[in-house]
């Protein structure tokens, strides 16, 4: 058990394109929420102001999934930084119960984190969007030069109920939750020591480590290993590893998945998984606008 008791929340796809995302994860079963526009403090702080990406998500009984993009290149974005370095998977958080305990706790650890900023956003609400509510968090961000994997985030909701609508949580391809993060890191022993840090000791499994948080894991591997582990990403000349790999999402049946996306012309590859050799399917990121995808059934 992790020192801090933290679990799975979202991960976010960041893309230049929101519109061809959000296409693409319909096309693969996912049912979006109405495209919501961002707004929150520039500093720790201060006033909220627009911003100018925007997202959809698909939310899920555990976590979610957000696809990102830049709506009015014009206006400040945290998006922007990142889509200089490359379009995928970028945002891994974390939720908590409070954000100014967990950074008291993160400072505790010795873990670099800024004081948590207020975040809001507008969200469509009700099964025909018939309403508008403000969604709101308080997001901890990790130090991006001590802690390079990914854009971390420990994140408090403030309005669960504006995110989790029960209308938003039936999928056609069956997904109930955010299983898993993929990481490869360029230096393997210092993500290995600087996760022990935050969740503890992990588990091995042959050439992979795996961290437990309270609901979901962190998978952590050599690139090598994850082209050895990920059908989708094993050739050499594939562009598409980056620091966040893959994400692992878990699904009602993986038949009826398999069917589903085989009717759309949607190619799988079959691998089993690293803790046991469960089945999974993995679809390749040329059909999910830049994100290695696995899919697992849920226990």
């Amino acid at each position: 058990m992790p020192s801090l008791p933290l679990s799975l929340d979202h991960t976010g796809l960041i893309i230049r394109d929101l519109e061809t995302a959000r296409a693409a994860f319909e096309k693969l079963g996912f049912r979006l929420s109405s495209r919501s526009m961002h707004a929150g403090s520039i500093t720790p702080g201060g006033p909220v102001e627009p911003w100018g990406s925007g997202n959809h998500c698909a939310m899920f009984k555990h976590g979610y999934f957000e696809l990102l993009g830049l709506v009015d290149p014009t206006l400040y974005s945290t998006a922007k930084q990142m889509i200089a370095r490359y379009e995928g998977l970028h945002i891994v958080a974390m939720d908590c119960a409070s954000a100014d305990e967990a950074h008291r706790r993160l400072q505790e650890q010795g873990i670099p984190a800024a004081a948590p900023a207020r975040l809001e956003r507008d969200a469509a609400y009700g099964p025909h969007d018939e309403e508008t509510r403000r969604a709101r968090f308080s997001n901890v961000y990790l130090d991006g030069e001590q802690c390079p994997e990914a854009r971390f985030i420990v994140i408090e909701h403030g309005t669960r109920d504006v995110l989790w609508q029960p209308h938003l949580l039936s999928h056609p391809n069956g997904a109930t939750g955010l299983a898993a993060i993929y990481f490869c890191p360029t230096d393997l022993p210092a993500t290995l020591a600087r996760f022990e840090r935050l969740l503890g000791a992990p588990t091995r499994h042959g050439d992979a480590y795996c961290f437990a948080l309270v609901r979901g894991v962190f998978w952590v591997l050599s690139p090598q290993a994850m082209r050895a582990a990920c059908p989708v990403l094993a050739s050499p000349a594939d562009d598409a590893i980056h620091r966040v790999s893959a994400a692992c999402i878990e699904v009602a049946s993986l038949p009826a998945l398999r069917g589903l996306l085989r009717e759309r012309g949607i190619d799988t590859f079959e691998a089993p998984t690293l803790d046991g050799g469960r089945p999974s399917l993995w679809v390749h990121p040329s059909q999910t606008s830049h994100a290695a995808l696995q899919f697992i059934e849920a226990s």
